[in-house]
């Protein structure tokens, strides 16, 4: 899971801006561009984005009221900067510079091109406390996990599927 959650200003985004940035944002985690950058591809469904706009009036940064802000925050799941890096053959440093570069190509055209400035961070949650569907996804480059993907949605799977991995669906 990657869950993006962009609190905007009110309106800073049409409905159709905010399909497209959304697919860009997936894209990052699940297109050719991310198993050249980053050694895998997520299914789609990981990927959430979430839009919360902010009225003017409840929108302070710095203690006063700034219309032209947009805060993004990211909770990483699925995978890790250090197994991404392993699975790659480079540095962590290179992984983070890669991310970060594909982020700002995405992000740029919707934030810094209309001038809005923006503040953007990571956090990355352990593996073991995720869920969907009430399973506990399959392990990561495992048959399982590429059925999800291709599938693009989940399901029950089988010890078979997950290798040497405990981890067995169960829903």
């Amino acid at each position: 899971m990657p869950l993006w959650q962009l609190f905007t200003p009110e309106n800073a985004f049409t409905p159709d801006e905010k399909a497209d940035l959304a697919d860009k944002i997936t894209s990052i985690y699940s297109g050719a561009k991310s198993k050249e950058n980053f050694g895998f591809e997520l299914p789609r469904f990981y990927t959430t984005v979430v839009f919360h706009e902010i009225k003017a009036d409840s929108f302070f940064v710095g203690g006063v009221t700034h219309d032209k802000f947009v805060q993004i925050e990211v909770v990483h799941i699925a995978r890790t900067n250090e197994g991404a890096a392993a699975l790659a053959g480079i540095t962590v440093e290179e992984i983070l510079r890669r991310y970060f570069d594909s982020v700002s190509e995405v992000l740029q055209p919707y934030i810094a091109a209309r001038g809005y400035e923006l503040e953007f961070h990571v956090e990355t949650a352990p593996f073991e406390t995720w869920k969907i569907d009430g399973m506990t996804p399959p392990p990561p480059h495992s048959v399982a996990e590429r059925r999800w993907f291709e599938e693009n949605r989940s399901s029950l799977y089988t010890a078979e599927e997950v290798g040497d991995d405990v981890r067995v669906a169960t829903a």
